[in-house]
C-alpha cells in the first residue's frame, strides 16, 4: 500500500553521546541485610517484605539424633536464607540466638513458643559474605529453673559467585553507552555496587541491587576504541569481560512493511547529526512473513545482517499477514505459534549472537475485519517469540496509546493537540502518529542505555 505524505514532523534534538574511560571496575560497597546482623548487634535483621527470607521457609519435620532429645537444626534449603527448627523442648518457649567469636553468649534472634515440643524460626536469617559458618543456639528454662542449651552449625556458600553480571560481549561503539546488568544470585538485594571508569573517581556510578534477583542496569560511558577490558570486582570475586569497541557510529536498521515508511525517515531525522546514529530505512510494501512466495522475510533478514551489521533493529511488520502456515489457517492460537517460530528465527538472526538489540512493534487495532483478527494473531505470535529470549529482544507495544483497551480510535489528544491516528484506510498509522512513535522509540532507546 502507498503511504500518504506526512502531515507534520517535529524533529527532536540529536542524541547527546556519553563519553568515559575504557577500563571499568565495579565495587560492591556492602550488603544491607548483612549490616543489620553486624557483630555485637542485639537486633534481628530488618528485611523488606519482598525479600526472600521474609517468606517462611520449608523445614525438615524432625531432627536426626536421639528421639525426644532437645536439639536444633539449621536448614539452608532456600537460596540466601537459613531456617531453624527446635525439637524436644519441654518449656513453653525457647530462645534462639547466633553465636560467634565476637559475641557471647550470642545475638538474640527470637523467643519462640513451643508446640508439642517443637518451635521453628523460618524467616529473617540471611546468608552473609563475612561469615560462612553460622552457629545457632536454642535455650530453654526448665520448670525447676535449670537452663539447658543446644547448638548447631551450618555452612553457607561464599560470595565468590554471588553477583551475576551480564555485559555486552560483542559490538560497542566509542562515545556511546555500555549497559551492564547486575543481579544478586541469592535474591536478597541491598548490595550497593559502584562502577568506576578507570581510576578516576570523578567518573563513577552506583546502583543498589534489588531483592528477588531482579536485574539492575548500570550504565557506563566508553571513550576509547579497541579491545576494552570490563572488570567487576570486590573483596570476594572478580569478573572480567573483553569488549570490542568500534570507532564508528552505531547502525539502526528500521525495517518492515509499509508501516515502517515515514517512520524510518522520522527516526533518521531525530537521530541525525555528526555524532548521531546511522539509520538505514528499508520498508518493503505489501510483504508478510506468512507469504514467502511473494517475499521471504526470514531469508532476507540474513541478507540484511550480512550487509548492514545493525546494532539496533526496529521492526514494524505484520499487517499484511494472514496466509496459512504449515497447513494451519489464520488466525487461531496454533497459527500464532507457527508465526512465533518464524519471528523467533528472525529475531535470532538480527541479534547476531548478542551484538545487537531488537525491537519488534506490536500493531494497534485497525478499523475493520479481517484485519483486526489477523493483527491480533500476529501480535500474539510476536509476544510468544520474544518470550524465548532473555536479553536484547524487546516488544515495543503501541497498542495502549493508539488502540486503548483494544479499540480502534480515529483521533488522539497528545502533546497539546488533537491528531488523526490513522490514515484514511483505517490501516496505516498517520504521519502524525509516526512522529509520536519515533519520539517514544528514541526515549525507549535512552532508557535501555543504547543512546544518551
Amino acid at each position: 500500500m502507498t503511504r500518504t505524505p506526512r502531515l507534520f514532523r517535529t524533529a527532536g534534538p540529536p542524541a547527546t553521546l556519553w563519553r568515559g574511560a575504557a577500563i571499568v571496575t565495579l565495587l560492591a560497597l556492602g550488603s544491607l541485610p548483612a549490616a543489620a546482623l553486624s557483630a555485637g548487634s542485639s537486633k534481628a535483621p530488618k528485611l523488606r517484605s519482598k525479600a526472600p527470607c521474609s517468606t517462611p521457609q520449608t523445614l525438615p519435620t524432625s531432627v536426626a539424633g536421639t528421639p525426644g532429645a532437645f536439639a536444633i537444626v539449621a536448614s539452608t534449603g532456600h537460596v540466601g536464607c537459613i531456617a531453624l527448627l527446635v525439637t524436644g523442648a519441654t518449656a513453653p518457649s525457647v530462645t534462639v540466638s547466633e553465636t560467634n567469636a565476637a559475641t557471647e553468649p550470642g545475638v538474640p534472634l527470637a523467643t519462640l513458643p513451643t508446640s508439642s515440643g517443637s518451635a521453628a524460626l523460618t524467616t529473617g536469617i540471611t546468608w552473609r559474605c563475612d561469615r560462612l559458618i553460622r552457629t545457632f543456639t536454642a535455650t530453654e528454662t526448665l520448670a525447676e529453673g535449670n537452663v539447658q542449651a543446644v547448638s548447631a552449625s551450618v555452612a553457607t556458600p561464599s560470595c565468590s559467585d554471588r553477583l551475576r553480571v551480564t555485559a555486552p560481549t560483542n559490538r560497542l561503539h566509542r562515545g556511546y553507552p555500555v549497559t551492564v546488568s547486575l543481579a544478586d544470585r541469592w535474591g536478597l538485594g541491598g548490595i550497593r555496587v559502584m562502577g568506576c571508569l578507570g581510576s578516576d573517581r570523578r567518573h563513577c556510578a552506583a546502583v543498589t541491587l534489588r531483592s528477588g534477583g531482579t536485574e539492575v542496569p548500570l550504565r557506563l560511558r566508553l571513550r576509547d576504541a579497541g579491545r576494552v577490558l570490563l572488570t567487576r570486582s570486590d573483596a570476594y570475586q572478580a569478573i572480567r569481560f573483553r569488549l570490542n569497541v568500534h570507532d564508528t557510529r552505531p547502525v539502526l536498521l528500521a525495517t518492515g512493511d509499509s508501516e515502517m515508511q515515514v517512520l524510518d525517515d522520522d527516526l533518521a531525522s531525530d537521530l541525525s547529526g555528526s555524532n548521531g546514529v546511522k539509520v538505514i530505512g528499508e520498508a518493503r510494501q505489501s510483504t508478510a512473513i506468512s507469504s514467502p512466495f511473494v517475499f521471504n522475510w526470514p531469508e532476507h533478514a540474513g541478507g540484511q545482517v550480512a550487509g548492514d551489521h545493525p546494532d539496533i533493529v526496529a521492526m514494524f511488520l505484520g499487517g499484511n499477514d494472514g496466509f496459512s502456515l504449515s497447513g494451519v489457517a489464520c488466525c487461531s492460537e496454533a497459527w500464532s505459534r507457527e508465526y512465533a517460530i518464524r519471528v523467533a528465527g528472525m529475531m535470532r538472526v538480527y541479534l547476531q549472537h548478542g551484538a545487537a538489540a531488537v525491537y519488534w512493534c506490536l500493531i494497534p487495532t485497525q478499523s475493520r475485519e479481517p484485519f483486526v483478527r489477523v493483527v491480533r494473531a500476529v501480535n500474539d505470535g510476536i509476544i510468544l517469540a520474544a518470550a524465548r529470549f532473555r536479553h536484547n529482544v524487546h516488544v515495543f507495544d503501541l497498542r495502549p496509546l493508539f488502540s486503548p483497551g483494544g479499540r480502534y480510535i480515529d483521533s488522539l489528544y497528545y502533546g497539546g493537540r488533537t491528531i488523526t491516528v490513522h490514515e484514511a484506510d483505517g490501516f496505516h498509522l498517520s504521519a502524525s502518529s509516526d512522529v509520536i512513535v519515533a519520539h517514544l522509540f528514541i526515549d525507549q532507546l535512552r532508557r535501555d542505555g543504547l543512546i544518551a
